[in-house]
């Protein structure tokens, strides 16, 4: 089963070959699919009260919404923390609390049962719930190219699928059905192909254990640069037909029925794009605001932040959201997506796993927000 949840580790300590990281992975056990079906057990044939049931005092007041993110305070959100501090969610009419994620968090289960509003996840994830028994319903997709790829070195680089033929391929738990995907959806050769399972560091790259490593786009390259002085290549896997959007927002879908709920997420999402737009611009101070306010107890360094940010300019922008803006999800992308979830064995998603309605509604034929 194979799930590509958004999800970097935590900058816990730095060893000489490890990137700081117990990680994004902790969430792609299935993600909880037991603790998810728990949940939706518990409230079957009950009304979820969300925040944004909360009543209004006056007219003029903001309407409460949670965001569940889908891992530990990290860079990775920083458009949501950029829209929280300049106030582009308030500008919007909503009131956004930015929960942070964690191991033990599932962002699914938490909008499924009502206890956040948006959460964000990858379309697989979201899939996986919605077999499960949820209902819910992707209105906007932040990463429009999954991080998910695989890292070699320069001195024996796997610059595309076909690469890996005759080669030794680090695979950690949970990316093996990923590794299969690749290698069916590419036509190669699985016989030539040695998976050695290994951890979530660089360590086997590094030591030429593997000649390649299943990595997250953002993270383990950086970590393998400054472990060797040398620059890595990396492969993204969505280039080469696993083509799932991360870091989605999704909803129930039965809050886009209702039009005050609605629109309150309709705001949120204007404040959002906002937000990712002041990142792009400049994602100086989302890296601060991660740093030294968000996740100030968590280690991180200004440095690392910054690399981080820098690379995820290669997933966030795409010549589609440079014509219709960011967080876009076209037709041809749910295409991709489904095509993918089909070869992953998600076979019930269809084109309703998606609802563009509320992005066509906030940016009104343009490709900007403000």
């Amino acid at each position: 089963m194979w799930h590509l949840p958004l999800q970097p580790v935590p900058f816990t300590s730095r060893r000489t070959m490890t990137i700081r990281i117990p990680r994004r992975r902790a969430a792609r056990a299935t993600v909880l699919a037991a603790g998810l079906a728990a949940v939706l057990a518990a409230v079957a044939g009950c009304s979820s009260s969300s925040a944004s049931d909360a009543p209004s005092t006056d007219g003029s007041s903001l309407t409460p919404l949670t965001l569940q993110t889908s891992w530990i305070p990290l860079v990775q959100f920083g458009g949501s923390y950029v829209a929280d501090k300049e106030g582009y969610y308030n500008a919007n009419g909503v009131d956004v609390d930015i929960l942070p994620g964690g191991p033990d968090v599932d962002s699914m289960a938490a909008v499924a049962s009502g206890q956040a509003d948006i959460g964000m996840g990858n379309a697989d994830t979201v899939a996986r719930a919605n077999e499960q028994g949820a209902d819910l319903v992707i209105i906007a997709a932040g990463f429009q190219k999954n991080p998910l790829a695989i890292l070699s070195s320069p001195d024996k680089p796997i610059k595309t699928p076909k690469d890996m033929e005759g080669k030794k391929i680090g695979v950690p738990s949970g990316d093996e059905a990923a590794q299969s995907a690749l290698v069916d959806f590419n036509g190669l050769d699985a016989s030539a192909i040695t998976s050695v399972p290994v951890g979530f560091d660089v360590a086997p790259l590094v030591s030429g254990e593997v000649d390649g490593l299943w990595v997250f786009y953002t993270e383990q390259p950086i970590a393998y640069e400054e472990n060797t002085g040398k620059e890595g290549v990396t492969m993204l896997t969505a280039d080469y037909g696993l083509d799932v959007y991360a870091q989605v927002y999704a909803v129930q879908r039965s809050a886009l029925e209702d039009d005050s709920k609605r629109t309150a997420i309709e705001g949120f999402l204007k404040g959002e794009i906002e937000g990712w737009q002041a990142y792009v611009k400049d994602p100086t101070e989302a890296v601060d605001l991660t740093v030294n306010d968000y996740a100030k107890d968590g280690g991180l360094t200004i440095e690392e932040q910054t690399k981080q940010a820098e690379r995820q300019m290669d997933l966030l922008v795409t010549p589609e959201t440079e014509e219709h803006g960011l967080l876009w999800i076209s037709d041809d992308g749910i295409q991709k997506n489904l095509t993918t979830l089909k070869s992953l064995g998600i076979t019930g998603a269809d084109e309703s796993l998606f609802d563009t309605s509320v992005l066509q509604d906030v940016y009104q034929g343009k490709n900007t927000i403000g």
